[in-house]
């Protein structure tokens, strides 16, 4: 058993148990909140909080995360800094595409003035 004492198992599958009960309820709570009359960005904002409980409870117990921390940490923090930087990326280029600059430089500009005395084009 490489060392691990009956004890420490047993303490280990309680644990297991336990998050697997958790992630049933959760899934439960999961269906049920479907079956509710919420704005479409209020299920999305409830489904996302769920998930992300799951997620967690998922992640750090049955994959083992909590026990190697500062590696798992430092890998994370370099996780959310390339998905902010893929976040900003479109936004950026959106925001740019707009000519938001063009926009700002046209406003100071002189509107642009006709000759006084041009005839109009008349249809033939």
């Amino acid at each position: 058993m490489s060392g691990h004492t009956v004890e420490e198992i047993r303490k280990e599958t309680r644990t297991y148990l336990i998050v697997f009960a958790a992630l049933a309820v959760l899934t439960v709570v999961t269906v049920a909140v479907s079956y509710l009359k919420l704005s479409v960005g209020l299920g999305i904002a409830v489904a996302l909080a769920i998930a992300s409980v799951k997620g967690f409870l998922v992640a750090g117990f049955f994959m083992h995360l909590f026990s190697e921390r500062k590696l798992l940490y430092s890998i994370l923090l370099v996780t959310v800094l390339f998905f902010g930087v893929l976040l900003w990326g479109p936004w950026h280029h959106w925001y740019n595409s707009l000519g938001v600059s063009t926009i700002h430089e046209e406003k100071t500009k002189a509107p642009p003035t006709a000759p006084h005395n041009t005839p109009l084009p008349t249809a033939h």
